[in-house]
């Protein structure tokens, strides 16, 4: 079973992708939203997947997480989306450990995927982490049929870092109430019945945004007609679809790639064998 939140289709792509090299297991894909539960059956390995929000998993992945402890523990894997490779994104999942303490977490993955907020990523880029994403995820796949446990390394500054940005867990829910739609908007719906939080209403035909957001922005990066307006990040708005399965997939040596890209890429390239 893998419980995925994801905002705008990176980490379910992520998570489609390990059910596809989870070759030894029957797995089951449920997208968690606002009133998620639990499935009722049990399962062998459970894996978490979430984008990571400044520094942390989104509100929601955590509540959901409260959840999910109380299901029967099993053996779990974490993985996790962002887009670019700092170490701190490694502290993301520390909350989600805790709460899931009985559940013996055998380790986590995070996987670099283009951006849906800041910037956009050029096509080469993208192909560029999706190619480098789905061998990597491969690899891991081995290592959790094979059920090895992987050591949880201490790491203090970075939790002192992702607690300070936990500030954004009650900046998300108050967002919603500062976004709108302009103009452009065409009256569809779409972000409305997308939204994974249900904090979207149609009121005669225009969206009205609502607190309770997850900061996910799939309704401004979806939007077809590019109307919706993040309010205070709405520099940062990313709108469009990347078209993930059609991309074309290539390597970039990681001398080439921007310098923040570079020690991620260095290391993907020992796990792979790429000298």
């Amino acid at each position: 079973m893998i419980y995925v939140f994801s905002g705008t289709g990176n980490t379910l792509f992520v998570a489609e992708t390990y059910r596809k090299e989870l070759k030894g297991f029957s797995v089951s894909i449920i997208e968690i939203e606002k009133d998620t539960e639990p499935a009722d059956e049990d399962a062998d390995l459970i894996g978490f997947g979430y984008p990571v929000h400044a520094f942390n998993p989104p509100h929601i992945a955590v509540s959901f997480a409260r959840k999910l402890s109380r299901k029967k523990p099993a053996r779990m894997f974490i993985f996790h989306t962002g887009g670019e490779g700092l170490c701190f994104n490694d502290s993301s999942s520390i909350p989600l450990r805790h709460i899931l303490s009985q559940f013996t977490t055998l380790s986590e993955r995070h996987y670099v995927m283009p951006y849906n907020m800041i910037f956009r990523h050029t096509d080469e880029m993208a192909g560029h982490m999706l190619w480098y994403m789905r061998r990597l995820v491969a690899i891991h796949a081995r290592s959790l049929e094979n059920e090895i446990q992987e050591r949880f390394p201490l790491m203090p500054v970075r939790h002192f870092i992702s607690l300070a940005f936990r500030i954004e867990w009650p900046y998300a829910s108050f967002q919603g109430a500062l976004m709108k739609a302009d103009d452009n908007c065409t009256g569809c719906g779409r972000c409305a019945s997308h939204c994974p939080m249900k904090a979207i209403t149609m009121e005669n035909d225009r969206p009205v945004f609502h607190k309770g957001c997850a900061l996910c922005t799939r309704c401004s990066f979806h939007c077809p007609e590019n109307a919706i307006s993040l309010g205070l990040l709405n520099g940062w708005k990313v709108n469009g679809s990347y078209n993930l399965p059609e991309l074309h997939e290539n390597r970039i040596p990681a001398e080439k790639l921007p310098r923040l890209y570079r020690k991620y890429y260095r290391n993907a390239d020992r796990m792979l064998g790429i000298l």
